[in-house]
């Protein structure tokens, strides 16, 4: 009785070993937003540099599927597809990307030389993603982080 019970309390160390390295490599598949991510989260002046035209955007830090929560009412005129997006993420190589619902790219931003990010994606457009909050941009540069 005492070896069986071992041999249970064994396997349960095996298979919580198993379990610890699996979420320490892997990761929990959790998503969830960071300092860094509440920090970023909040409204945001979009606007084309070269019309002028402009809205407000909004990145929550609620999750939506793989990504963090945002939307862009009132955007289309200055991104297209503005009504697609859904969600947000940071870059590991900095910048911030909007996303649609199957996480899919509509555009993407990076630190530039304004006072804001500066759209890279998609190509031809020159947009400028401003805080409405208090927010270091060079916080958005994994160097500076």
């Amino acid at each position: 009785m005492r070896q069986r019970a071992r041999d249970r309390m064994a396997r349960i160390g095996k298979i919580l070993s198993i379990a610890m390295f699996s979420l320490v490599f892997f990761g929990t598949g959790f998503v969830g937003a960071g300092p860094l991510e509440h920090d970023v989260a909040g409204t945001w002046r979009l606007a084309d540099e070269l019309s002028g035209a402009s809205c407000r955007l909004s990145l929550r830090t609620g999750a939506v599927a793989a990504d963090l929560a945002a939307d862009a009412p009132g955007c289309e005129r200055v991104l297209p597809g503005a009504g697609r997006v859904t969600g947000w993420r940071m870059l590991p190589e900095g910048g911030i990307e909007l996303c649609d619902a199957a996480g899919a790219p509509v555009a993407v931003f990076d630190v530039g030389e304004v006072d804001g990010l500066a759209s890279v994606e998609p190509a031809g457009l020159f947009l400028v993603m401003t805080p409405e909050h208090a927010l270091s941009l060079s916080a958005l540069i994994p160097g500076a982080r």
